[in-house]
């Protein structure tokens, strides 16, 4: 660590000031950029929390100094709708502008238009100037998540956020926009369900992956600062805190990258990075955010209630009437006969706290009751969360509030992936056999799962 507070690098012109987990306010001149954030309260359906929140006072100051919000995506975790109708009026009488990409649903730039904040889409790849002397760049990853490139006074900051830049080709296909970079924002530990809570090997190997992908990041895109950041949470259920027991800690990190060739600079709330109010010290950084991993085990976790059958029942009906609204359910029929991969089969999951197992399979509109052997394990706050809401599969893949019997997750998702799919406008009808990118995405990430719940 102390040696990793000596390297020295040119003071920067522009500002980086860390806010809370990803959000930080990347200032130059007169445009000041928050990104993402969350700062109160649980995400993911009573799964994730911070290990330290912003109060409201600070939130104030922060908003007094910003001119845009960019969000990389709808995880609440950098998507907070609580944040944003809470400070909803000083946001707008403010005129602080909104930025999100460019997204076929349109669901979050809807939503953000519809509360009557000013909004700005960015479209994919293209650089935007938001004053003369500084620009951001847009670039789209995966289904649904985008990074940031920033640049002020010849200086490139990239920001990726959660998005999986993780081998040679993704790499190879981002520098093409970015190029060589000074300052690199990064996540640095995994963030969803591993496997259960048995399956303390793939939780091993995803800290130790992310570590690696770091390390592959920094030889490629050449950063003279690497900030790790983006997982500053605790899985904060009963049903999850287990995935706690092998989160990176920001000493590890250091440790493991000091060899590199960046400057790895953790940083605190209020720290800031660049200009003449530069204030930081990752020894004093990695001091306060230690002792918050370590005060994890005291802290309160959520419980989920009991909800009753017919509560369940009454929203797994809204639940097939919203996929039947958005595919062509005569084509989920034939592909469910016709599919060597078993899509759209039903499913059968144990509700722990009502002591029994619920068949459900939407392309007949029918749940009952059955003896049959169950794919997944939850409690009924979860599947009644999961009928309620179209993200409700999305949520439980990242909270891991559940368990799976042998080979149940990967069944299971290829029924209840379907509303993550119409999320981001992608329908199962005759169209999507063009869409050959989204196939191919799709079912590469289905087979590293299952390679991985293979090798426990």
């Amino acid at each position: 660590m102390k040696k990793n507070d000596k390297k020295k690098n040119k003071t920067l012109s522009t500002t980086i000031e860390f806010v809370n987990h990803a959000s930080v306010i990347i200032k130059g001149n007169n445009i000041s950029i928050l990104s993402d954030p969350w700062f109160q309260g649980d995400a993911f359906h009573k799964g994730w929390n911070l290990l330290d929140e912003t109060n409201d006072d600070n939130i104030d100051k922060i908003l007094d100094k910003i001119t845009h919000v960019w969000i990389s995506h709808e995880h609440p975790d950098h998507f907070s709708v609580f944040f944003f109708k809470k400070f909803k009026k000083k946001l707008i009488n403010k005129s602080i502008k909104i930025l999100f990409q460019e997204t076929t649903d349109k669901r979050v730039i809807n939503f953000l238009r519809n509360e009557k904040f000013d909004c700005q889409e960015l479209t994919n790849n293209n650089e935007t100037f938001l004053s003369k002397s500084f620009s951001v760049t847009c670039i789209k990853d995966g289904f649904y998540d985008s990074a940031l490139l920033v640049k002020y006074n010849n200086e490139k900051i990239l920001n990726l956020n959660d998005c999986e830049i993780n081998n040679l080709s993704k790499i190879d296909k981002l520098k093409l926009i970015t190029g060589d970079i000074d300052v690199l924002l990064t996540q640095f530990s995994f963030a969803a369900w591993k496997g259960g809570k048995n399956n303390k090997k793939w939780r091993d190997e995803a800290a130790a992956e992310k570590i690696k992908t770091m390390k592959l990041q920094i030889q490629h895109f050449k950063p003279k600062i690497v900030i790790p950041f983006a997982s500053f949470i605790y899985f904060s259920n009963i049903e999850n805190k287990y995935l706690n027991d092998a989160a990176n800690k920001p000493k590890a990190i250091v440790k493991n990258l000091e060899n590199t060739s960046s400057n790895i600079i953790f940083m605190k709330p209020n720290d800031i990075l660049g200009g003449k109010d530069e204030n930081i010290s990752t020894t004093k950084a990695i001091d306060f955010w230690s002792k918050r991993f370590n005060e994890i085990n005291k802290k309160k976790f959520h419980k989920y209630e009991k909800i009753s059958i017919d509560e369940i029942n009454k929203n797994f009906q809204k639940y097939c009437l919203r996929i039947k609204k958005n595919n062509n359910f005569w084509l989920m029929k034939l592909t469910r006969i016709l599919s060597t991969y078993s899509f759209f089969k039903p499913v059968k999951i144990e509700i722990m706290d009502l002591n029994c197992i619920l068949k459900f399979d939407y392309l007949t509109q029918k749940i009952i009751k059955t003896n049959e052997k169950s794919h997944l394990c939850m409690n009924s706050e979860t599947i009644n969360f999961l009928f309620k809401n179209s993200f409700g599969f999305d949520t439980l893949t990242v909270n891991g509030c559940f368990e799976e019997n042998e080979n149940g997750f990967i069944t299971s998702t290829k029924t209840l992936a379907i509303e993550n799919l119409n999320n981001l406008g992608i329908f199962f009808t005759p169209r999507i056999f063009f869409n050959i990118t989204v196939i191919k995405l799709f079912l590469e990430r289905l087979f590293k799962v299952k390679k991985k719940l293979q090798s426990k």
